[in-house]
């Protein structure tokens, strides 16, 4: 059995492609700006011309992040301009999936991005992005490892943008499209056709897993300065092996863990600051993130450790400093 094999899947819901469009175009072309990119911490924008958004989710639901976001202090949240789209708002919570970013993304005619790849997505690092068409035409096109995609509106998709792909429109109106990043559930699962889910093997997918509070005396006794080594910090497009997770070719960085409104805070000097989620067993990961990287702290023989790891479906990589926090 694959995970998904296909790089494009046709979900099970269709949705109402009027309802949609009038929502969109009720929120009026000019409330869009250029798409950011969140990397390692770093927010640019992108320099793709007519490459546009509107945010419906974002970190902290702050509507001038067109970014997709990533590890940070402030969870996702509803941008005010969800509250003005009540059918479109209906449709996500009918997903039955955990909902990251959600953004109209536009294309405008003439425009076009060329080919790269996203990561890390795909169902074996524990999130998805969905595309439902809202505006379209023939010649606004999806190009994913050479093949051609013209998805229609009110269409649900399912892609692999872990996968080489581009995109182009040489039509006469905006290609606009909802994209929607959802963490990783059984429900989400639901979606795809009975032939496809059948095919899924459950053992690679990285489903999520609730947080579990702890107590603020937990909390505090993991509070101090702990080793970081540098590849925990870093975004892989392809799994590392063992040894290149485990050897970083600079030293490790200081991080510091403080308890902060019921939640552990890792900081690394500017460059890194973000919640960590407990899964419990003293094993967290970034907010905003997967389980894709996680830190778990042990103690073997009298000794504490701390266990900085990677996963990529049944691929795992772990890196291991020693010392508690002081």
């Amino acid at each position: 059995m694959a995970t998904v094999t296909a790089n494009a899947v046709r979900l099970l819901p269709e949705f109402d492609a009027r309802q949609l469009q009038e929502e969109l175009f009720s929120l009026g072309g000019q409330r869009f700006s250029p798409q950011a990119t969140y990397s390692e911490g770093e927010i640019t924008e992108s320099l793709t011309e007519g490459w546009r958004v509107l945010s419906l989710r974002s970190p902290g639901g702050d509507p001038s992040r067109t970014d997709a976001g990533g590890p940070g202090l402030v969870d996702y949240a509803d941008t005010p301009y969800l509250e003005e789209a009540p059918y479109t708002a209906s449709v996500l919570r009918g997903l039955g999936a955990s909902l990251r970013a959600v953004r109209f993304m536009s294309l405008e005619p003439g425009a076009a991005v060329g080919e790269h790849t996203d990561h890390p997505y795909g169902l074996p690092v524990g999130w998805a992005r969905l595309h439902l068409p809202i505006v379209t035409n023939d010649q606004a096109v999806i190009v994913i490892e050479g093949v051609e995609h013209r998805w229609q509106p009110g269409e649900l998709w399912y892609a692999n943008f872990g996968r080489p792909h581009h995109l182009y429109n040489h039509g006469p109106q905006p290609r606009v499209h909802l994209v929607i990043d959802v963490y990783v559930t059984p429900g989400l699962l639901d979606l795809f056709p009975a032939d496809v889910r059948d095919g899924i093997d459950e053992s690679v997918v990285m489903f999520q897993r609730p947080e579990v509070r702890l107590s603020s005396a937990e909390l505090e006794g993991l509070s101090g300065s702990i080793p970081v080594p540098e590849n925990f910090l870093r975004t892989y497009p392809e799994p590392p092996t063992v040894t290149e997770f485990e050897e970083a070719a600079v030293p490790d960085s200081v991080g510091d863990l403080r308890a902060e409104n019921g939640r552990l805070v890792l900081r690394v000097g500017d460059r890194y600051e973000t919640v960590l989620v407990h899964l419990g067993g003293l094993e967290f990961r970034p907010l905003c993130w997967t389980e894709e990287r996680t830190m778990r702290f042990t103690d073997t023989a009298g000794t504490s450790r701390i266990v900085f790891g990677y996963r990529h479906g049944g691929h795992r990589a772990e890196t291991v400093r020693q010392g508690s926090p002081s």
